[in-house]
């Protein structure tokens, strides 16, 4: 069919996909492989690739006083003079990585009843590979771990090149650890190592949950203080993402750790209560009472990848994250859940629940027999899942990815079992965040996905108002997807609106108008594409699983394009001078 179209704005001809198709079956974007299962060697528990150091937490433990523990500093435990944080036990506080929480007020959020508008304490450690030539000397811990290579005094890290690198950085890694526990207690500090040694930079705080809450679930008294205490659990478990945003803030604003990190292969690792922790730094909605209040706590766009150890989900009578624990729909980072079938305190019912409920690409793996907390028999495939993850989801080789869908288990001690296995056809890993705006001044709308423009419109928030209608398409280094151009149609007069295609020949056409500014190739995106069904007529286009259609308006009297998900459009009334134009791409649709 040949386009005769001489006026590309509001032109029906320019409809999605009646001037060109792609001869290419829906199911062949989606990312499952024919090939039989594999089974993998797990990786060893205690060496990895690289030498590891670690950051200072030098303590002087010759300040504990009778029937003190390091580990009540460690946890927060409230002793005689109040709670106590590892901060009083450090030898140089001024040359460890200590950083302050900003807590929002109750008027702000009301799950802050006892701890809002203050600034709290925190602290955390962090490792990473190290160069062959580091003579430090491992810092030993009372009950004989060790900290390998740990700076001391003003030390500065010496943090090794990543050879297998352009750039010579290395992923990062935000480790979340368990209630009760703290990154050097509960063998966290050896995972942490283990993490390192094989190539990224490990950044854990001490959450201390017990300065806010003393809830341990140990026993039915236990039990009957969380039926009690409710809303001060709630107020605990709300501080844990903040404490991990702005600890990611803190330490990623230090040159000498954040010039050795790539800053777009930021993971994170959460343990138990810390895997919930993690799903509510990623936007997911909290419960916050038994009346089934929820709230949403922060957001935290830099991860991606997340991987959950036995992940608190909540119990059948109270989830997590809200009714059902369908408040984490809007997760979209890739995700590997690993539970056990004998875990009572986070039961493989409420995780699957949890997985399957996630919008983003999401695997569950089971251990059989394992308990609630990490063992070392259950260490080899703990590490063989969770490398071969992250590998797969922080880079960006299709071939990886590819790689990880045929692993069926690790051949270590344990008999792992995959429950859950689906990766969307368009990738989490590559989505791009598109956001509306309406331009007050202009009377106009506008959508982007570049990450320079929205931090500059959200500055202006007077003028360029969030609508709350986003979608997800892909960036421009993903491995699929077609490349989607923008144009600046303005005259200087009446004309001023931005055109976004992924048909070649829309962006030829406009690019041949005088006063359409050609701006590139912005993102890609998914073209509709066509049924195989031989009936007549043919049915209409159709999108890829897991995406939806999003439909382009052309306002006549504003000279103006919207670009509107199904999803929104089928809730909005739109008024008579909104022409519609068609379904144009499509796209991966937010829940809200």
């Amino acid at each position: 069919m040949q386009n005769t179209c001489t006026s590309p704005l509001g032109c029906r001809a320019l409809r999605g996909g009646s001037i060109f198709t792609i001869s290419v079956a829906v199911a062949s974007l989606v990312w499952l492989s024919a090939v039989s299962a594999t089974v993998l060697p797990a990786p060893s528990i205690t060496a990895g690739r690289y030498a590891v150091a670690c950051s200072n937490v030098e303590q002087d433990f010759s300040r504990l006083r009778s029937g003190e523990a390091p580990s009540d500093y460690w946890e927060g435990n409230p002793l005689a003079g109040g709670a106590k944080y590892v901060t009083d036990l450090l030898v140089s506080p001024a040359n460890a990585l200590t950083y302050k929480v900003s807590v929002p007020t109750r008027a702000q959020l009301d799950v802050f009843e006892n701890q809002g508008g203050k600034q709290l304490q925190y602290a955390a450690i962090a490792c990473y590979p190290t160069t062959t030539t580091n003579a430090r000397a491992d810092y030993l811990l009372p009950d004989g771990s060790r900290i390998p290579k740990m700076q001391r005094g003003a030390d500065a890290p010496i943090i090794a090149t990543n050879v297998e690198a352009a750039d010579g950085k290395w992923p990062l890694i935000v480790m979340s650890h368990g209630l009760a526990g703290s990154p050097l207690g509960d063998n966290y500090v050896q995972v942490i190592a283990r993490l390192a040694s094989e190539g990224y930079v490990v950044f854990a705080p001490f959450h201390a949950d017990a300065r806010y809450s003393r809830v341990k679930l140990n026993n039915i008294a236990d039990y009957f203080y969380v039926f009690s205490q409710y809303s001060e659990i709630a107020e605990m478990q709300a501080i844990r993402p903040l404490g991990l945003k702005q600890g990611l803030d803190y330490f990623l604003s230090k040159p000498e750790y954040a010039n050795a990190i790539d800053a777009d292969q930021i993971a994170g690792f959460g343990a138990s209560l810390g895997g919930m922790a993690m799903m509510l730094a990623q936007g997911a909605t909290m419960t916050t009472s038994w009346g089934g209040a929820e709230r949403v706590i922060v957001r935290d766009d830099r991860y991606k990848a997340i991987v959950g150890y036995v992940p608190f989900s909540g119990y059948s009578f109270q989830p997590a994250f809200g009714d059902s624990n369908q408040g984490v729909k809007r997760v979209r980072v890739p995700y590997l859940g690993i539970g056990g079938t004998a875990d009572v305190v986070a039961p493989i019912s409420r995780t699957s629940q949890m997985i399957e409920a996630l919008g983003g690409s999401k695997y569950f793996v089971t251990i059989q027999d394992m308990p609630h907390g990490l063992r070392t028999q259950d260490a080899p495939e703990l590490f063989g899942w969770t490398f071969a993850f992250l590998k797969a989801h922080l880079g960006r080789s299709q071939a990886e990815r590819d790689r990880f869908q045929q692993i069926d288990s690790f051949s270590g001690n344990a008999d792992d079992r995959v429950q859950i296995r689906k990766t969307l056809a368009w990738g989490s890993r590559d989505e791009m965040e598109v956001v509306e705006y309406f331009i007050k001044s202009a009377g106009k709308f506008f959508i982007t996905g570049l990450p320079e423009e929205v931090k500059v419109l959200d500055s202006f928030p007077n003028e360029a108002e969030r609508t709350g209608n986003r979608f997800a398409t892909h960036r421009l280094d993903a491995p699929i997807g077609m490349p989607m151009c923008r144009f600046w149609a303005n005259d200087g007069k009446k004309i001023n609106t931005h055109f976004y295609s992924v048909i070649p020949s829309d962006c030829a056409l406009l690019k041949a108008q005088v006063w359409a500014r050609d701006e590139g190739i912005v993102m890609k995106a998914q073209p509709l594409l066509p049924v195989s069904i031989l009936i007549f007529p043919a049915p209409p286009l159709q999108c890829p699983d897991n995406t939806v259609k999003v439909f382009r308006f052309f306002n006549q009297n504003k000279i103006n394009h919207r670009y509107l998900p199904e999803p929104l459009l089928q809730r909005m009334v739109m008024t008579a001078d909104w022409m519609p134009d068609g379904a144009v791409f499509c796209a991966g649709a937010y829940d809200r």
